[in-house]
């Protein structure tokens, strides 16, 4: 297990590019997904890694603050389960 919380916390998208678990974060045109935002963001981890909380290696928001925080806040695991 991996403790994001052990890590230096995010705090741009170039942090979250950079940072050594994220495959990568892209843009997406997506009205309505979310009220008041026409694009929303999308981070995925590399495979054998996922957020422990939401048992996903994803995680959606409308901002990259947002995507930011959510990352900052969820602890990354390795996946032993084969997916």
């Amino acid at each position: 297990m991996i403790k994001t919380t052990a890590m230096k916390k995010v705090k741009t998208i170039k942090d979250l590019q950079n940072h050594p678990l994220v495959d990568y974060v892209e843009r997406e045109y997506n009205p309505g997904a979310f009220d008041g935002y026409d694009y929303t963001y999308w981070l995925y981890l590399k495979e054998g890694y996922w957020f422990e909380d939401v048992e996903m290696g994803l995680i959606h928001e409308p901002t990259i603050r947002r995507i930011c925080e959510e990352f900052n806040s969820m602890t990354i695991s390795t996946r032993t389960d084969g997916w």
